[in-house]
């Protein structure tokens, strides 16, 4: 080989590991960015994970700007306020694959945790959560507080609990056409307390069954239908005052979606001994049967509420009966209709002529007390024995994100007013309430 032929030789030799050497930089360096983490902004917030979602942090936040104005009712006027009604940043996530958790306090009105629970997930149909949620009853109580059509939940939904602690097992199965929930909560009552506590040591078994027939491939095209039951058990019973404690009571007021108080059981606050007020009292039963229907751009939602709830006040003890129902019928122009919300065609984008969607809803409410409340349980003329409510509303969905929307309720009230020789009725509520909300 002549010197030139071996030079030559030696360069090609040095370009090959070069090339090599630049080969093998790019695959490392393919190999982290595949085992970076992704930063993920859109409408449903801002999300961090690993590529395989082994790890997954979120943060999220809704916000809820009100205005109330009541109106041909000189009483209520004085109730005419604007008000943060939400504001709730969130943490959830993803841990070792297998666990997601969720952290979601209330900074408006008395700060409070409403969520904080860890789910374990072995499998799509069996799943694992302790802590704080929201228990299994009530379907409308079940929707995400940003996705509602109205800006207030049904009457119905004084009978349901907010939230509550406990641990459930549930799941989907078959791809979701079956979804189950069962589980054990401290019972904490409807419309239920900030901390959820149990004020005994009884516990409610809560479980729901729901069906969702077309998730199946072959009838997609027929839209979304869900229906079945939800029904909770327990014993609960209040706590007298002492010395160094309030009573507990266990029973939460009722109230509009202008939130007045339409029902209260006998509480009075000179009662020192609880000789006068009326406490939650061995057994209460709840039964929610409940349907949904979505199909492009129309939903319907409607549920009934049957609660049997056993009282105490003094000597005197009874199983009353209270229940009531709703229905809701939305429709979106420019958009889709959903159980998670109104989903506008084309995000809000006036450059390219979009302006988001329209949705219109309508809902009918009511809720009857039971007739054997009165008036040893509670006061005809403090408290109604039935109450129907007509609501309307329109909003402006300019993407996920953020929506501007109004609505109007009429509540009609049967009893609640005049004297006990006089009876008469509440005069009927009249509210505009309107809404800015920004959730991400």
């Amino acid at each position: 080989m002549t010197a030139e032929a071996a030079r030559l030789d030696d360069i090609e030799q040095t370009a090959r590991i070069a090339l090599r050497k630049h080969e093998l930089l790019e695959e490392e360096a393919a190999k982290r960015a595949k085992e970076a983490p992704k930063l993920t902004v859109d409408d449903k917030g801002f999300s961090m994970a690993l590529p395989d979602k082994s790890y997954v942090l979120k943060i999220q936040a809704l916000m809820q700007a009100d205005s109330r104005y009541f109106f041909d009712n000189d009483a209520l006027q004085a109730n005419d306020t604007f008000l943060i009604r939400r504001f709730r940043p969130s943490l959830s996530g993803t841990l070792f694959s297998i666990a997601d958790y969720r952290l979601l306090p209330e900074f408006a009105g008395t700060v409070q945790i409403l969520d904080a629970y860890i789910d374990m997930h072995p499998r799509e149909w069996l799943r694992l959560r302790i802590g704080k949620y929201k228990a299994p009853i009530g379907l409308e109580r079940l929707q995400n507080d940003a996705d509602l059509p109205l800006l207030e939940r049904g009457l119905d939904q004084n009978l349901t609990s907010t939230r509550d602690i406990g641990v459930q097992l549930w799941g989907d199965v078959a791809g979701g056409i079956v979804h189950y929930v069962i589980g054990v909560f401290n019972g904490s009552g409807e419309t239920n307390s900030l901390d959820n506590a149990d004020i005994n040591h009884a516990k409610h078994v809560m479980g729901r069954l729901f069906f969702q027939p077309f998730k199946a491939e072959s009838l997609r095209g027929f839209g979304n239908l869900g229906f079945g039951l939800s029904a909770g058990s327990g014993n609960r019973k209040g706590r007298l005052p002492t010395a160094t404690a309030p009573a507990l009571t266990g029973l939460a007021p009722y109230r509009t979606g202008g939130m007045n108080t339409f029902f209260q059981y006998l509480a009075p606050a000179t009662d020192t001994t609880g000789a006068l007020t009326t406490f939650t009292n061995e057994r209460s039963t709840t039964l929610n049967p409940q349907l949904y229907y979505y199909y492009g751009s129309f939903g319907l939602l409607a549920e009934y509420v049957w609660l049997k709830q056993g009282v105490q006040k003094g000597n005197d003890t009874a199983q009353l009966t209270q229940q009531g129902a709703h229905a809701t019928v939305s429709y979106t122009l420019w958009g889709t209709e959903g159980y998670d919300g109104a989903t506008p065609e084309h995000p809000f984008d006036p450059s390219h002529g979009y302006y988001g969607a329209l949705q219109l809803a309508f809902r009918y409410g009511w809720v009857g007390i039971d007739d054997a409340t009165f008036p040893i349980y509670a006061s005809p003329t403090a408290s109604v024995t039935n109450v129907q409510a007509f609501t309307g509303g329109a909003a402006w969905v300019l993407r996920r994100s953020v929506r501007f929307a109004v609505n109007y309720e009429q509540v009609v009230f049967k009893g609640g007013a005049g004297t006990s020789a006089m009876p008469a009725d509440r005069a009927t509520e009249h509210v505009v309430i309107t809404r800015a909300q920004v959730n991400f």
